[in-house]
């Protein structure tokens, strides 16, 4: 009993990947792919390509909505991959240019990329599918055969990382070891923010009162130009009542001095005008004397009796 176990240890095949990564499930329908994704991988970690096509068009059989159905798994494993998470893609994969998409995803992320190849024989398949709930049909089946045969010598030459073969004979006895390891996070590049750094809060604007705006010191210029000074600085509304007083002006420059020419005599400086005097006030009137009382006259020598 004991040589038995030390035999069927000897013949399981262990195989080890890498967190984040792509993993490739390639083979014709009908081998063992969904099942043995599901019996080695979480059910969150498989990105399938029928669970796909009914969530896009609620008909996991219709095969008219390939494109849709492909930009979703394609969407899923560009996620997964940002956050370091293990993409199983559990699909025919029989294109060179479908697997190549993978690969320039991969290479993009800086992941791994492994591919596993089911090599089971065509009777065994055709046998599957007819058991299965959804079947594809036998000249399906054929056909995805002979073009796996074609993928298994292509493949070798587009640069995956790793290729498992999976025989009939190995589907229960594959060891899988997942190791994480995370992918280093881009460099940021000079003039870009971060992600998840946030800019500064805006200066809020000043609240406008019913108050008169600052006036601004005026330039060289609003010293020739008072009404321009005028409308820079504009004075408040005087209020009610109050006496309006006159605008301010600005002194007018002095005029340069100009230096008389070589020969001839300075021009004679006009005397300033006489300041006239002011006028004297006119004398005060003498008051009238009003009727009913008795007021003394100077009499007259030529009158007297």
């Amino acid at each position: 009993m004991a040589q038995e176990q030390t035999a069927n240890q000897s013949q399981e095949k262990r195989v080890r990947l890498v967190r984040p990564s792509i993993v490739l499930l390639c083979g014709p329908a009908a081998c063992g792919k969904s099942t043995f994704a599901e019996r080695h991988f979480r059910p969150t970690q498989i990105i399938s390509s029928d669970w796909a096509r009914g969530r896009v068009c609620d008909d996991e059989r219709d095969q008219r909505f390939q494109t849709q159905a492909f930009a979703l798994v394609r969407f899923l494993t560009e996620l997964r991959l940002g956050l370091n998470r293990l993409c199983v893609v559990d699909s025919t994969a029989l294109t060179a240019a479908h697997r190549k998409e993978y690969l320039e995803l991969a290479k993009r992320f800086q992941v791994p990329c492994v591919v596993f190849l089911f090599d089971v024989p065509l009777e065994k398949c055709i046998e599957r599918d007819r058991q299965r709930e959804r079947t594809v049909g036998a000249p399906v089946v054929e056909r995805h055969f002979l073009a796996f045969n074609q993928t298994k010598t292509d493949i070798r030459q587009e640069g995956f990382d790793q290729i498992v073969e999976i025989g009939e004979d190995d589907l229960d006895k594959v060891q899988i070891e997942i190791i994480f390891r995370p992918i280093p996070q881009p460099a940021v590049s000079a003039g870009r923010r971060p992600e998840g750094e946030t800019r500064p809060a805006p200066r809020p604007w000043p609240q406008r009162t019913g108050r008169a705006p600052l006036a601004r010191e005026a330039g060289p210029s609003s010293q020739y130009h008072p009404s321009l000074q005028q409308r820079i600085a504009p004075q408040a509304p005087p209020p009610p009542g109050a006496q309006a007083k006159p605008p301010l002006r600005a002194p007018s420059p002095p005029r340069p001095a100009v230096a008389p020419a070589p020969g001839r005599a300075p021009a004679p400086v006009a005397a300033p005008p006489p300041v006239a005097a002011p006028p004297v006030p006119p004398a005060p009137a003498e008051p009238k004397s009003s009727p009913g009382t008795s007021s003394t006259t100077t009499s007259d020598p030529k009158n007297s009796p």
